[in-house]
């Protein structure tokens, strides 16, 4: 071999330096690579200063040529001492370095120490840049990543050895242009050949070049007379291997992999190898069960990114960070387009701007031969940057981003991948962001769809700084919904809960914090809701499932949208949007995802999914199409309870074509009880071939008999008085004469009113105190979800109904669904205490991991009466339309009037 390795990974020694300095700092034993959060209790949110040792003893006669020290990534200054002789520094936590320690071996004993720094937030402690002017990634979100993270090993080269071989590749003709670098000028001349092998192992094409000495990089061409692209479908690799030679013998060489792969943007789509593309995508964070940032290994990468491809998954989104390699080349061997990113600063000054020109450079340097990654993003969410106050900042951000594209015209470019109120300001791809609880804010979310399908005016900033070509393909980048991952499965080897479920309580004011989220669910007695946590689980993830099914179909329908990057692969830490747990187990809905996350999708529409039987249900049936090349006529069947309910043709549709067929006009059937319906819905060629499923649940209850006529009803509010009155109830001329009240707002009268034996149906939907009904020390009143965590927009909120006594005529749940879509609050009871959960609250809302407990729906006895209070909206619609609202109103009055 012209040249060796010895990898360094695994035990040394490390010391965290603490208040009392370097000298005091205590020995323990460190795992390298790896973070020292992961691996120290008492460090887990602590960065600082870390000091590794490690003692080794060099093979006999390893140490000839030169011998480097070689580091993958180490966050974020390094300096580097080997037999006590300072060989040099280095200032970037994810760009790989080096140093020549040859003139520092004697003998075989090499002793290595490296002081890391991994700074605060505090200039005074760290003047050479404080956290905020470095480029760190989310680490503000799940926690500082210190120390050394990737790999350290020994290498044995030639003093100018070939340092990197960038490949550009050209699928349309063959040609590969090389630039053989080289780690110092050349101390002689030297000749280079380069070799392509293609995917079977064949020999496509060779190159040779004499480089004169004082050379610093060559470049050399070939062109193979027949390529094979890469693409997720078929990740075809070719490999390059270059080499040097003196005087006829091979003194360095290097390998690498590539592949031939295009992509393009025309009139507002994107193209992979020249073919229309639509891009399924999710956000992955990188983040590992026990090695934070660490790879585990080779073999987790692959395993998990076949689970991507399972779910349909065609990208991911890469978030601020430059993974270890690795990462792209598995992706690029099970075949998965990357969106790489560059980390964020937390401020702009020279320094950091510095600092992400440098990251910059680097990565495309080290990660640019790799065929899976398809965009760069320069900046998310303006993080480190006020675009919109700042020329300075627009300008230095135009200026970036026009010099990636000159450095790396093969892939696209992100200057900005923005959420409100922030804009692009030139860019490949026209991003945004938007996360809209669900199904609470369905109708805000098809609005942002249908602006972004139309490419609204809030794609890009301030017209003197902003240029766009009006065809920059139209992507939501971002968007997603928590489920929650059963705990169980994310024990550790010892059965003991993971150190990361103990993160999270300094976000949302506190409902992303795991900890006791079991225990929170049996204080709260909604074990007589959901039965156990499992259960309750369980129905988090497929409401995860019905909104992101939801949310994507709402996408699909604008043909003018290129595709979608969903909030995210898998749970971080804290944070459970993922489609995975954070130990990658799937969630209950892994199988079925597909359906909703392919190339050609049946996409149902819906005014409303709750029926009376007997009424007559219109649902119109949408495809889209998203594969490479035209879609085959065929035909739309819907099917329930295996009856074939109708069919819509389908006439051929070329890529990116969303296609309306109609509407399907079912009758609802008879039914003794509510129950759900499901409406299974297959696109089928002419031969029969399946080309897509999806589904839509109904809501069917079944006729209503008129309310109780002896019932003496009244309501202060005229319109309340006549929906009493068309729903079957009898009225009392007043409240004089009246046995039960439903009011819109809590008046002083109604508190004798009910202390003295009245009913009362309390259907509060504005803030206000409900008084004197529960005791005063409690607090009970009326609160707008608006700001509050009770939104549920990114922790989501779980809203549910306790399906019991005049409550159980109500199909599904416990988790209140779309079905539920005219009535969901915007308005919750707040200062219900356990007593109340365990008995009187018969609809509830919780955010996160089990926070923030309120009621939607309580009652209380008061004197000899009984109110009950609810803020689900149940006078929006004539009286008896909504059949969710209707059954709700019945019940709360049966509650209310029950002996």
């Amino acid at each position: 071999m012209p040249h060796g390795r010895i990898c360094l990974d695994g035990i040394w020694e490390f010391r965290h330096v603490g208040s009392g300095g370097e000298g005091s700092a205590k020995a323990r034993s460190i795992d390298v690579p790896g973070p020292w959060q992961a691996q120290f209790e008492d460090l887990r949110a602590r960065a600082g200063i870390g000091l590794y040792s490690r003692i080794f003893e060099l093979p006999e006669g390893w140490a000839r040529d030169r011998v480097f020290l070689r580091f993958g990534a180490v966050f974020h200054r390094a300096e580097v001492w080997v037999n006590g002789a300072h060989v040099g520094k280095h200032d970037n936590g994810f760009l790989p370095f080096s140093f020549d320690i040859t003139d520092q071996i004697a003998g075989r004993k090499l002793e290595i120490k490296v002081r890391v720094e991994s700074p605060t937030d505090d200039p005074a402690e760290f003047p050479r840049g404080p956290l905020s002017e470095i480029p760190f990634g989310k680490q503000g979100w799940y926690g500082p990543l210190s120390g050394i993270w990737q790999s350290v090993y020994l290498e044995r080269r030639i003093a100018d050895h070939i340092a990197r071989a960038r490949i550009v590749s050209e699928q349309a003709t063959g040609d590969i242009s090389v630039e053989v670098a080289f780690a110092a000028e050349l101390i002689e001349p030297a000749e280079v050949i380069v070799t392509v092998t293609d995917p079977q192992g064949h020999t496509a094409g060779t190159a040779s070049k004499t480089a004169a000495a004082r050379l610093q990089s060559i470049v050399m061409q070939t062109r193979l007379a027949q390529v094979r692209p890469w693409s997720p479908d078929e990740p075809q690799l070719y490999a390059l291997h270059a080499c040097m030679r003196r005087n006829g013998m091979v003194v360095d060489e290097v390998h690498e992999l590539f592949g031939f792969r295009s992509i393009e943007t025309r009139h507002g789509r994107l193209y992979l190898n020249g073919k229309p593309f639509y891009l399924r995508a999710a956000l992955d964070q990188d983040y590992y069960p026990d090695t934070t940032c660490s790879v585990p290994s080779l073999e987790f990468l692959e395993a998990q990114f076949r689970k991507a491809k399972e779910l349909g998954l065609n990208a991911l989104r890469c978030h601020l960070k430059l993974p270890d390699p690795r990462y792209y080349e598995a992706a690029d061997r099970i075949g998965l387009l990357i969106w790489a990113e560059l980390p964020n600063a937390g401020l702009s000054t020279a320094r950091s701007r510095a600092q992400i020109e440098r990251t910059l450079a680097g990565m495309l340097d080290r990660d640019g031969n790799h065929p899976c990654i398809f965009c760069w993003t320069l900046i998310n969410e303006s993080w480190g940057l006020d675009l919109i106050h700042d020329p300075l900042h627009r300008q230095w951000l135009k200026q970036l981003y026009a010099h990636a594209k000159a450095q790396d015209p093969s892939r696209l470019v992100v200057d900005n991948s923005p959420i409100a109120p922030g804009s692009h300001l030139r860019t490949d791809i026209a991003d945004y962001h938007f996360y809209a609880a669900m199904p609470d804010r369905r109708a805000e979310w098809d609005d942002f769809a249908g602006a972004l399908g139309r490419r609204a005016h809030w794609l890009f900033g301030p017209e003197e700084d902003a240029k766009t070509t009006g065809g920059e393909p139209l992507i939501c980048s971002e968007f997603g919904n928590w489920g929650l991952p059963d705990p169980e499965q994310l024990l550790d080897r010892e059965g003991r809960e993971p150190w990361w479920l103990e993160r999270g309580h300094d976000w949302g004011e506190g409902v992303a914090y795991p900890h006791g989220a079991k225990r929170r669910f049996n204080d709260w007695s909604l074990d007589r809701v959901f039965g156990d946590f499992a259960s309750f689980v369980l129905a988090a993830q497929w409401q995860q499932f019905r909104a992101l099914k939801y949310q994507i179909e709402s996408l699909r329908r604008q043909s003018a949208i290129a595709g979608y990057v969903i909030t995210q692969f898998t749970d971080v830490h804290w944070e459970c949007n993922g489609l995975l747990d954070m130990r990658r187990n799937p969630r209950a809905f892994h199988g079925i995802f597909p359906s909703i996350n392919a190339d050609t999708v049946i996409v149902p529409r819906w005014s409303r999914l709750a029926y009376w039987s007997g009424e007559t249900a219109g649902i119109g049936i949408a495809v889209a199409h998203g594969g490479a090349g035209p879609l085959e006529p065929g035909m739309v069947h819907v099917v329930s309870d295996g009856r074939e309910l109708g069919a819509l043709a389908a006439a051929p549709m070329q890529p990116h074509e969303v296609r309306e067929l109609g509407e399907i006009k079912l009758t609802i059937p008879d039914t003794d009880s509510g129950r759900m319906q499901r409406l299974e819905l297959e696109l089928r060629s002419e031969s029969g071939t399946v080309l897509a499923r999806n589904h839509l649940d109904l809501a069917v209850q079944p006729r209503r008999t008129a309310g109780d006529l002896r019932l003496r009803a009244w309501s202060p509010q005229p319109e309340v008085r006549e929906r009493l009155r068309a729903m079957g109830y009898g009225l009392a001329a007043g409240v004089s004469d009246a046995a039960l009240v439903v009011a819109t707002a809590p008046e002083p009268w109604l508190a004798p009113f009910v202390r003295n034996g009245g009913r009362l149906v309390l259907l509060a939907n504005a803030e206000c105190q409900i008084e004197p009904f529960f005791p005063h020390w409690q607090k009970v009143k009326v609160v707008a979800r608006e700001g509050t965590p009770w939104r549920g927009d990114w922790v989501s909120a779980f809203a549910w109904l306790r399906r019991h006594g005049p409550f159980a005529r109500l199909p599904g749940g416990p988790l209140i669904d779309a079905t539920f879509d005219r009535v969901i609050p915007q308005h919750v009871i707040t200062g219900c205490n356990l007593l109340d959960f365990h008995a009187r609250v018969h609809a509830g809302l919780t955010v996160g991991w089990v926070h923030r407990p309120a009621a939607l729906c309580v009652e209380r006895n008061y004197g000899v009466g009984r109110v009950v209070a609810s803020t689900f909206r149940l006078l929006r619609d004539a009286p008896g339309a909504d059949p969710t609202a209707t059954s709700l109103l019945d019940g709360m009055i049966e509650t209310a009037n029950r002996p």
